[in-house]
């Protein structure tokens, strides 16, 4: 604007209340508002001229295509120009205002005249601004009497930002979180909704981070008294299991064309075990590897001769490599994902060297025994594709 002024003398108008500085009740006009403005700006009158009924103490507003009340509750500021005058829900403050030089801005400087309505009483404000449910995309509305210029706030869900809620976010993987309103550097572990490319169609998925950059979704979890049903199920294999509940970690799997889409734009896979009871994952018992290396969702890996993967990290009951080589199995309708460390490679834990023992996901039936994914009828192993952002 061209120039920036303040009308000092602006007296808030208590809409529950009758204004002390006019003997009539402000619900039914405003004009007692602006009163002490200019004479040239009085113009404002006929344009701000807003009718307002009471009923069962509530505020009935006009709505669109005329001046309404859920609108001009919250008035900050107003502008003029050679042929007219408009009231301003936003001020320099709220806002950045664009330079226009064919208006005057004027900065409304407000207080709440005491009364006898609950503008009075903060703590039990009721101003009947959220009567007309200003708040958009699920957002709820609370009545706020503590400042003539806020008079409500919108608590948005975490998919939806802006003033209103009205400006509403998309998710479309475990990654995105990163990027919603107020997130924090570690969002929490969990299921979130996430939408497909039409925006309309929602999905749960089960989400895990690793900041500063890294999220997991989670594809498959079974607990090892359900490891004869899926021992011979590979990635390969599309047997989708209680997919919409993704907390249930005992008995898990996504479809395979959900693993193929979160796939395309993964870089990472890993292997938990007891993840929910557990707050480090990656201390003891846990796989990471790269994609680029092995594509667990479409390669199969069935001979001695190909098994030998490249890992980013392994840790087999304490004893840990990096970057380093681990034989790694799987087949189509035959093996699950699974680790085989007496075939040797990098990492051959001493408990292993002479035994046939299987672990990361195909289990020798018989005992339990102490790697954390099979030391219980009731411990989890969980499997996960990863997304980083650049």
């Amino acid at each position: 604007m061209k120039t920036s002024q303040e009308n000092s003398q602006f007296i808030y108008i208590d809409l529950r209340g009758v204004s002390r500085a006019h003997n009539k009740h402000p619900g039914d006009w405003l004009h007692s508002a602006f009163a002490s403005m200019p004479t040239q700006h009085r113009e404002l009158y006929t344009i701000a001229k807003i009718s307002i009924q009471r009923k069962y103490n509530k505020l009935i507003s006009q709505e669109r295509g005329t001046w309404n009340s859920r609108r001009y509750l919250a008035l900050r500021s107003y502008q003029v120009s050679s042929t007219g005058c408009e009231l301003l829900e936003e001020d320099k403050d709220s806002r950045t205002l664009k330079p226009n030089s064919d208006y005057i801005y004027f900065d409304l400087k407000q207080k709440v005249v005491p009364s006898a309505s609950s503008l009075s009483y903060p703590s039990v404000c009721r101003n009947g601004c959220c009567l007309a449910n200003p708040c958009l995309n699920g957002g709820t509305c609370t009545e706020k009497c503590e400042h003539p210029k806020t008079k409500f706030v919108c608590n948005c869900p975490t998919n939806a930002t802006g003033k209103r809620c009205e400006q509403f976010f998309w998710p479309k993987s475990c990654l995105d979180f990163y990027k919603a309103h107020n997130a924090p550097a570690k969002p929490p572990r969990g299921v979130y909704t996430i939408f497909k490319n039409d925006n309309i169609t929602e999905v749960k998925r089960y989400c895990d981070f690793t900041p500063p950059n890294k999220a997991w979704t989670l594809i498959e979890s079974y607990a090892a008294k359900h490891r004869v049903e899926f021992e011979a199920k590979s990635f390969l294999d599309d047997y989708p299991v209680n997919q919409e509940t993704p907390g249930q970690h005992e008995k898990y799997r996504l479809a395979r064309a959900a693993m193929q889409m979160i796939k395309a734009t993964a870089v990472s896979y890993r292997v938990t075990c007891k993840f929910l009871s557990r707050e480090n994952v990656t201390d003891r018992d846990y796989l990471e590897g790269r994609l680029s290396t092995w594509d667990i969702i479409d390669e199969a890996s069935t001979s001695r001769s190909s098994c030998c993967k490249t890992v980013t990290y392994v840790n087999i009951e304490g004893h840990s490599c990096s970057n380093c080589t681990l034989a790694l199995f799987q087949k189509k309708g035959d093996w699950h994902f699974h680790a085989h460390p007496n075939v040797g490679y990098d990492l051959i834990p001493p408990t292993y060297k002479d035994t046939s023992k299987q672990i990361f996901g195909k289990y020798n039936p018989g005992q339990y025994h102490s790697f954390l994914g099979y030391d219980s009828p009731d411990s989890t192993t969980e499997y996960w594709l990863g997304q980083e952002m650049p």
